[in-house]
């Protein structure tokens, strides 16, 4: 925590339900920014990456870095709309056969960018053999034999993608995927160079020998440091790319460090600085609407989630707007997976959703009672998070909320740190954790494909063949854009009768920007940032 001289205080006490309390200080704004530097940005990410290699990442810290080093067929702009990235253009035959035009293009070492580097990354993605988080990405984008290879039973050089020409690149699906080029934006579909990968194996990624397709060159990888980044000079758009050097920091001490001017822009803000922030920095604080939707993951293989019953209870008790206010954000409360902001589905919600606080109280413990617990027999579970001071708050008032509301209802928290706590995930050895999920593309697939059965990302190990089906029904030809909204919002019904998840809001992300930056998008639902388009202001000095 900062210091501060002595000043007059307003403390606020909050509900025990909240299991809060705070104090707000009286704040001054802090005088007026001055740069001194214009050689590089300093960045606060999420988390350490656990690599740095497009086919394995899949957390978006890593996805972060790699969009800065590499690019794909595809990008994204300001507001989340995809536009070209290595690809100029591309077109489709009945949205099953997509056919992509590559721009003259190098990697860092000088070799020309061909449509054989996509082939390749392409079947590295899909083998089972790279162990990459994605690797049912193109499966889920219907890609012809991509279920086949991810599940071994066929080889890599099967999958339906293949190389017309040294700059034409194509791929064969299965069904009709509209947004196909909306999946390209993500890092894991970014090309490797073949050499490097097959010369340095896992060592490709130190940053002598990375090669980079991107905007930029990785020229130092300190963990739990930094990352540091210089201009690459064989980028096809090198002349319009303003920032020389970008540093990428762990989000630990970012804010304080935001304070000294060591730090241009964050990652977050602590959830009870966000007001005094607000007051010191005035027009420094961001509030971006993202399409990331938080809620409570169910085993559905472990006891006690493995009733649905106590599923649905637990669900009726969460008091979403309390939960909200916890994080002070803005965050809105959520019933369903995919966000209001996002295209082609529409919202509804549980039958109980407007009952009485009494109601709901009365209905759980009914529903816990024939499940078999009352105040003899307990309700006991463990809720697993990631360690984050703002993840502790909002559980411990959940956990509060529902032991007020049914007292025979008894969780206890644990915390591990964020690469441990992803394997206890991954591995199902939880009860209940907390969770959150941010779409790939602007589209209700890219949330909802997380809960097909055999997904690598089902980590609630659900299992619906009727609602595999009508995400698969969304594929069909000549579907149009209504046909498959209707579609989806019956998947989000499923979903809610099943109570296959607990869903708890959908997330309003906070961070600050020093004011001479200029590019920075308030309006990216996607959070997909690229430094190559930002700029100091007034420009750097002339030399």
């Amino acid at each position: 925590m900062f210091s501060v001289k002595p000043h007059s205080v307003l403390c606020l006490s909050v509900t025990a339900a909240l299991v809060l309390s705070g104090c707000e200080r009286e704040v001054k704004p802090a005088p007026p920014f001055k740069r001194t530097e214009y050689n590089r940005v300093v960045i606060g990410n999420s988390v350490e990456p656990a690599t740095l290699d497009p086919q394995k990442a899949g957390e978006m810290a890593a996805n972060t870095v790699i969009r800065q080093l590499m690019d794909g067929l595809t990008a994204s702009d300001g507001e989340g709309k995809t536009i070209p990235g290595l690809a100029t253009h591309w077109e489709s035959q009945g949205d099953r056969i997509w056919t992509f035009h590559l721009r003259d293009a190098q990697w860092s070492n000088g070799d020309p960018i061909t449509a054989d580097d996509f082939v390749y990354s392409f079947r590295r993605l899909t083998d089972p053999k790279t162990g990459g988080i994605y690797g049912g990405y193109l499966a889920d984008g219907k890609v012809l034999n991509a279920d086949a290879i991810m599940q071994g039973k066929a080889r890599p050089e099967t999958l339906g993608v293949k190389a017309l020409d040294k700059k034409t690149l194509q791929f064969t699906l299965t069904e009709s995927v509209p947004y196909f080029p909306d999946m390209m934006v993500m890092a894991w579909t970014y090309p490797v160079h073949r050499a490097t990968v097959e010369k340095y194996g896992d060592k490709w990624t130190q940053p002598e020998h990375y090669v980079s397709s991107g905007a930029y060159l990785l020229k130092g990888w300190r963990v739990n440091s930094h990352i540091k980044m210089e201009k690459n000079p064989k980028y096809y758009d090198h002349d319009s790319v303003s920032i020389p050097a970008v540093t990428m920091l762990p989000a630990g001490n970012e804010f304080n460090r935001y304070r000294a001017d060591e730090v241009d822009v964050t990652y977050s803000v602590p959830q009870d600085q966000i007001k005094s922030a607000e007051k010191e920095f005035p027009g420094q604080v961001h509030h971006i609407t993202s399409l990331c939707t938080w809620y409570l993951e169910p085993n559905h293989r472990m006891p006690p989630f493995d009733n649905p019953k106590v599923r649905r209870a637990l669900s009726m008790l969460t008091d979403r707007n309390i939960v909200t206010k916890v994080a002070q954000r803005g965050d809105r409360p959520a019933y369903q997976l995919t966000s209001p902001d996002m295209q082609g589905v529409d919202q509804i919600a549980p039958d109980w959703k407007d009952w009485s606080h009494e109601k709901k109280v009365a209905e759980a413990t009914r529903l816990l009672n024939e499940a078999g617990y009352n105040d003899s027999k307990p309700l006991t579970f463990e809720v697993l998070y990631s360690t984050n001071e703002s993840s502790r708050k909002q559980i411990s008032a959940l956990r509060s909320i529902w032991k007020t509301a049914v007292p025979f209802i008894e969780a206890s928290l644990i915390n591990q740190e964020w690469k441990t706590y992803q394997d206890t995930r991954n591995t199902g050895s939880f009860t209940l954790s907390f969770g959150g999920w941010c779409p790939d593309f602007n589209d209700p697939s890219s949330m909802l494909n997380i809960f097909r059965a055999g997904s690598a990302n089902n980590v609630f190990h659900y299992e619906n063949r009727a609602f595999d089906k009508l995400l698969d029904d969304t594929l069909s030809a000549g579907r149009t854009p209504e046909e498959r909204t209707k579609l989806y919002t019956q998947a989000e019904a499923m979903l809610q009768q099943d109570t296959a998840f607990i869903p708890l809001y959908h997330q309003v992300m906070v961070n600050m920007v020093k004011p001479d930056i200029r590019g920075y998008s308030d309006h990216d639902p996607l959070l997909n940032y690229v430094v190559k388009r930002w700029s100091f202001a007034p420009e750097t000095p002339e030399k």
